[in-house]
């Protein structure tokens, strides 16, 4: 229980912390800070918890979870709003635009699937990780079958 209270609070965090950096236009913390503080609020976390009476094994463990759940949280989030980006905009700047779209949502796509990964090495979860590198392998394949539909829809849609 102590556990999902924990990964829902650090998921409110995040989402309030990225909303603050949107609001500002720039990072309010910046990247490289960012890391190690974390890394203090954990291990901060991970002693709170032990003199509290948590044996030191299952602290590490939420901690861990709490870290690997905000990991995950941050890579999912780009990846939902690129997806929505690619389809949600039209062709008003050309036909050309859909490529570039597809290429931002490929490169997003690619770095939240080594963000699976890398939490699911974190919490020792092989399930997640092979999702992550079949997420990997597979999303240039989609990128360039989306591409290759787009451009032949095209060429259809000129000749009508």
């Amino acid at each position: 229980m102590i556990d999902e209270i924990f990964v829902i609070l650090y998921g409110l965090a995040i989402i309030a912390f990225v909303a603050w950096n949107i609001k500002k236009g720039t990072f309010v913390i910046d990247p490289n800070k960012l890391i190690p503080s974390l890394i203090i609020v954990f291990v901060v976390l991970a002693i709170i918890l032990v003199f509290n009476g948590v044996p030191f094994d299952t602290a590490v463990s939420v901690v861990g979870k709490i870290g690997a759940g905000g990991i995950m949280f941050a890579g999912v989030v780009p990846m939902i709003g690129a997806a929505i980006g690619l389809f949600r905009f039209g062709d008003e700047y050309g036909p050309n635009i859909f490529y570039a779209r597809n290429h931002i949502t490929g490169i997003i796509d690619t770095v939240a699937s080594l963000v699976m990964i890398f939490g699911g090495l974190l919490i020792f979860r092989l399930d997640l990780v092979a999702v992550g590198f079949f997420f990997f392998v597979l999303i240039p394949f989609c990128g360039n079958a989306l591409a290759n539909a787009y451009y032949y829809s095209y060429q259809r849609r000129l000749e009508k």
